[in-house]
């Protein structure tokens, strides 16, 4: 395979380099590495994480939608769509409103102070040196990883998920003319881990994608560097492309830590794509902005040649992203500590005795999303007759959805808590009695939420 340049030069920071580095660079590094929130010291400049922050009426489909949906009497905490209910970086903030005092909208080109914000952010907090030649704009990560399934995989080929995992991968498989197979991930000792066993049976002459995510939406999984060694490697003998979605790898619980796919080794890089953006991390999935990177050529040409790939993003994204990878480090690891407080306060509250009856959690590893086990309540309101009761309900709507336990659970969920979660059903094999939960809420608002779930299971459970 081609390399960029024709060098085969990578300088992913050995474990005495990063050692140094961080010592070098003092604690604030520590986080930017890949540690959890608490082993780093808070540097706050003050960001108000509890304030409540009104988003109705600005049409946020996290909010609006939800009203909309299910009437403004029924919603008082969504926690579905993955973003954030905290106020914007001021330095973006900032950036925003100086690019709009110049008032042409023009074909722009793209300054080299962003390229040089997005390794400078690569370098500084996972310890990759990238090079401007490996990156592509994309205005979102979905249609970057459409075009390279379309450049790589054979027309109606298939593509492999490890589930469950991030319900718009399907959607962006069939449009790039895909099929999905599912290699549904195993539970050992309360953690969730591949099954190579199974996904080698499904890694077939059809087959020359697989997308990995990670950290794993919606489990929260940040898997290791054994764990993706071992995946990588039956890939690469397998002839299949890696397409790594790390568009959550700022966001990391305490005592656990990212590793990026691409930093494993030379052959790891080399058979890989990594789709990355600011949206989740800063909150900008409106802006319009992502980027990928691979240092082999050739899978960059499949991309962009073969796979049509357009870069055009939003200005503004582009102004606002490298506002927030300029001047958003603290901010983050700010978030991130008021978030891995949030996991905890869900944690303790779920497994306080004789609270939150039916539903089952522990703390994840990554992300910002609870993966909810729901079974338990599952079995008292998804059972199926009443899953066919809210079907023939919807169906003399005018509603013709498929009716799964898991969106029972969900209008159960609205109608007796006004807590709105994402149904597991969509997440694949494997997310039979899940719920997906977005805690990037206020600490209050998270609490008015359990508070309501929990008299509402309460009363169901007698």
């Amino acid at each position: 395979m081609k390399k960029f340049g024709g060098q085969n030069r990578r300088t992913f920071m050995k474990a005495a380099g990063m050692t140094a580095l961080m010592a070098g660079a003092g604690t604030g590094s520590a986080h930017a590495m890949g540690m959890g929130m608490g082993q780093a010291k808070n540097r706050s400049k003050g960001y108000d994480f509890d304030e409540i922050y009104s988003r109705v009426g600005v049409n946020s489909v996290k909010w609006d939608s939800a009203i909309r949906r299910y009437g403004k009497d029924k919603i008082t905490v969504p926690m579905g769509i993955a973003d954030l209910d905290f106020r914007q970086h001021p330095a973006v903030v900032k950036a925003l409103q100086k690019r709009a005092t110049y008032d042409n909208y023009g074909y722009e080109t793209i300054p080299d102070s962003y390229w040089q914000s997005i390794i400078d952010w690569n370098k500084e907090r996972y310890g990759i040196e990238l090079k401007k030649e490996w990156l592509r704009n994309s205005s979102a990560l979905k249609p970057g990883m459409v075009s390279s399934m379309r450049g790589l995989n054979p027309v109606k080929g298939k593509v492999i998920l490890s589930t469950p995992t991030y319900s718009g991968f399907r959607g962006a498989i069939n449009k790039a003319g895909m099929r999905v197979e599912m290699n549904p991930l195993k539970k050992v000792n309360g953690r969730w881990t591949f099954d190579l066993e199974d996904l080698e049976k499904r890694l077939d002459y059809e087959t020359k994608c697989l997308v990995l995510c990670n950290p794993n939406n919606p489990t929260g999984e940040c898997w290791t560097a054994d764990e993706m060694r071992a995946l990588g490697d039956l890939c690469i003998s397998k002839g299949v492309t890696v397409l790594s979605d790390e568009i959550h790898c700022d966001f990391v619980t305490k005592g656990n830590k990212f590793v990026p796919y691409s930093s494993l080794g030379e052959k790891y890089a080399q058979t890989s794509i990594t789709y990355r953006s600011p949206s989740k991390t800063f909150g900008h999935a409106n802006l319009k902005v992502a980027y990928f990177y691979t240092e082999n050529e050739d899978l960059m040409n499949a991309t962009m040649i073969g796979g049509g790939h357009e870069t055009g993003v939003n200005a503004f994204g582009l102004a606002a992203a490298e506002a927030a990878f300029t001047e958003g480090a603290e901010w983050v690891d700010d978030v991130n500590e008021y978030l891995d407080e949030n996991f905890d306060y869900l944690v303790e509250y779920i497994n306080t005795p004789g609270n939150m009856p039916g539903i089952e959690y522990t703390k994840p590893e990554g992300t910002y999303l609870a993966w909810l086990d729901c079974n338990g309540l599952k079995e008292r309101v998804a059972t199926p007759e009443k899953v066919k009761a809210l079907h023939d309900k919807w169906m003399a709507a005018g509603n013709h959805r498929r009716v799964t336990p898991e969106m029972a659970i969900g209008e159960w969920m609205v109608e007796n808590s006004g807590v709105q979660l994402n149904a597991g059903h969509s997440y694949g094999v494997g997310s039979d009695g899940f719920m997906r939960m977005n805690i990037a809420v206020p600490r209050s608002s998270l609490k008015t939420a359990l508070d309501n779930m929990n008299a509402a299971l309460k009363k169901e459970f007698g």
